[in-house]
């Protein structure tokens, strides 16, 4: 067969007469072109370009893509239970409900602070309770009883030591299940130390606060205040914070130095030691400072160390971070130690439990309406193509066209039929990419204003969760 050889002038034709063409292309020639697949595709780089650059929606020709890097693409006021998740290049819509938890107990009071609600259990007691009907992280402040301050005698010139105050806990993020606690716990302040006067005078030490509990949480009780007798016990207890010693010591030791509270301070000369307190350890005569907690909204001191007593008088708030001789209730401050010849210590302050949740919160589980706000089209066009990554989150995986499903507008406000999605394959685990061409828009109200609308219907918090990840939508 002679071959045509192939001239310059050839290679440089750059138009063609039609009247010079004749002839048909031949039947099956062109099979194997599918311009769909060119249409999603474009979609899927689209969106992977996006995503690498977290853009927010934006135009193309003829074409609007979205990966909800930012909420510039949704219409919210015609949106409904839409809840933007994720975070980098992963972020999402999905269905979210407003819960608003039932609780109930025996707490003492409860108040508002913002959008928060708090608990407060006062009463020394351990048969607290509280119920809730719904899995929530709460925000907890449990406080032990604060320890008694020990007694000293002037004749013997040993002082009384402060006691140390209660272990201060407290957290965030702690998971509260649908359920009810019991055994809450409210540590009584340990009583302060007695003796007597006389030919044979003696002297004790103060008595330990009394832990409290919330659940897993356990806030010990303080050390009680070392006795100022040379028969009695010098030494400060262990406790929450440690009770402080006589001028000879030892000192008490916090459960967990440093952790939850501090040891307690060595006495010297007449001064008795102060008790150790959650900011900072015992001193001589000067009970550890507390430390400030606003979980009510107000700002109060918790966990001050009782003052050991100073020269012949008694430890009071004047002399360190204790309450005034005695131990404030409810803070789990420590009390004051004492000299003299008929006065007792002083007794700590009760400790406390108050925990702290979102009122209302969003629930996992909600059938969503994302509706786009809309994009102006060149001209007013008769069918769309719809591409829609979702993700299969929780549960088993949605049916397509039955769980969810979509329309398209092209005036803005009156929408399509439902149209009907096929499943074109994976773009990562338990991840569908959904698409819908050539819809038809012809039928329906003539405009310019493109806008989807997607809606999830059958959806349980893990049971079945999707969730919407990226959405293309093409016209001509």
């Amino acid at each position: 067969m002679a071959q045509t050889k192939v001239t310059d002038a050839m290679r440089n034709v750059t138009t063609v007469d039609g009247t010079k063409i004749s002839g048909a292309v031949p039947s099956g020639a062109l099979t194997n072109v599918d311009l769909s697949k060119l249409e999603y595709n474009q979609a899927i780089l689209a969106f992977k370009v996006a995503s690498a650059n977290q853009l927010a929606k934006f135009s193309m020709v003829d074409q609007v893509i979205d990966e909800y890097q930012d909420a510039t693409g949704i219409d919210a006021g015609n949106s409904t239970n839409e809840r933007a998740g994720g975070a980098t290049t992963a972020k999402y819509y999905d269905g979210a409900t407003t819960v608003t938890p039932t609780v109930s107990g025996n707490y003492d009071s409860t108040a508002t602070d913002g959008d928060y609600t708090y608990y407060k259990w006062t009463t020394v007691r351990s048969d607290g309770t509280y119920t809730t009907n719904t899995a929530q992280d709460y925000e907890y402040l449990v406080i032990g009883g604060g320890g008694g301050g020990g007694k000293g005698v002037s004749s013997a010139g040993r002082p009384g030591g402060g006691g140390g105050a209660g272990a201060f806990r407290h957290a965030t993020g702690f998971a509260v299940a649908a359920t009810t606690i019991s055994g809450i716990t409210v540590g009584a302040g340990g009583i302060g130390g007695t003796g007597s006067w006389g030919s044979s005078d003696t002297a004790s030490q103060g008595g330990d606060g009394a832990d409290s509990v919330f659940s897993t949480i356990t806030a010990d009780g303080g050390g009680a205040g070392a006795a100022g007798h040379q028969t009695g016990t010098p030494n400060g207890r262990d406790g929450g914070s440690g009770g402080g010693g006589d001028s000879d010591g030892p000192v008490g030791e916090a459960t967990l130095s440093g952790a939850y509270g501090n040891d307690g301070g060595l006495g010297g000369g007449t001064n008795g030691g102060g008790g150790g307190g959650m900011g900072s350890a015992g001193g001589s005569a000067n009970g550890g400072a507390g430390v400030t907690n606003s979980i009510t909204g107000a700002s109060v001191s918790y966990a001050g160390g009782g003052a050991g007593n100073v020269g012949s008088g008694n430890g009071t708030a004047s002399h360190g971070g204790g309450a005034a001789a005695v131990g404030t209730a409810n803070t789990g401050g420590g009390g004051g130690g004492m000299l003299g010849s008929v006065s007792n210590g002083f007794a700590g302050g009760s400790g406390i439990v108050i925990i702290r949740r979102l009122t209302s919160i969003e629930s996992s589980g909600g059938n969503l309406t994302l509706q786009s706000v809309a994009t102006t089209a060149e001209s007013a066009p008769t069918t769309a193509d719809l591409v829609v990554l979702i993700e299969d989150s929780g549960g088993t995986p949605a049916t397509i066209n039955v769980d969810i499903k979509a329309k398209v507008s092209r005036d803005g406000s009156a929408f399509s039929g439902y149209v009907t999605f096929v499943d074109e394959g994976d773009w990562g685990s338990s991840k569908r990419i959904l698409v819908a061409r050539n819809i038809d828009i012809s039928g329906i109200a003539s405009g310019v204003a493109m806008k989807y609308k997607i809606e999830t219907f059958n959806q349980s918090a893990g049971s079945k969760e999707t969730r919407i990840h990226a959405t293309s939508l093409a016209w001509a």
